[in-house]
């Protein structure tokens, strides 16, 4: 409601039959309002990227926490970035993943699925500006 009122604000015209100066004015009060609300802070956090992690696994593929860890922002900063696991199957190493990173969103697909689909089901779902992509490795058979 308030990015629509907004957009009909920085559409409107003195020409446009559209436009009427109660109406202008109801809409900045309304921005104003929003703001208040929020705060500035909320305000700048929408103008900044919002940023993704897509994480894909193909069957027997497995992803380092630590390196999943890595490419998140530290506990210190405002950043805030999603995380999304693709995965063809069940991975093995899923539980440990969810205890190294919080707030993990997890796509299971049927086994067989292809890496090309994966990502493109992860995408489809990350809400960032900026996607950043990191498969996993084949998983190492302990035969021995």
């Amino acid at each position: 409601m308030f990015r629509a009122e907004l957009n009909d604000l920085l559409n409107w015209t003195a020409s446009s039959p559209r436009f009427d100066q109660t109406g202008a004015s109801a809409a900045a009060e309304s921005l104003a309002r929003e703001r208040e609300r929020f705060g500035e802070r909320s305000v700048r956090r929408r103008l900044t990227p919002r940023k993704s992690l897509v994480v894909v696994l193909p069957d027997n593929h497995v992803v380092s926490p630590e390196l999943v860890a890595e490419r998140l922002p530290s506990t210190g900063d405002d950043e805030i970035v999603d995380v999304i696991v693709a995965c063809a199957g069940q991975p093995i190493n899923l539980g440990v993943l969810q205890r190294k990173v919080h707030d993990l969103q997890i796509l299971l697909a049927p086994s067989g699925t292809s890496v090309e689909r994966l990502r493109e089901l992860a995408i489809m779902q990350a809400p960032g500006d900026i996607v950043t992509l990191l498969s996993g490795a084949p998983r190492q058979c302990d035969d021995a």
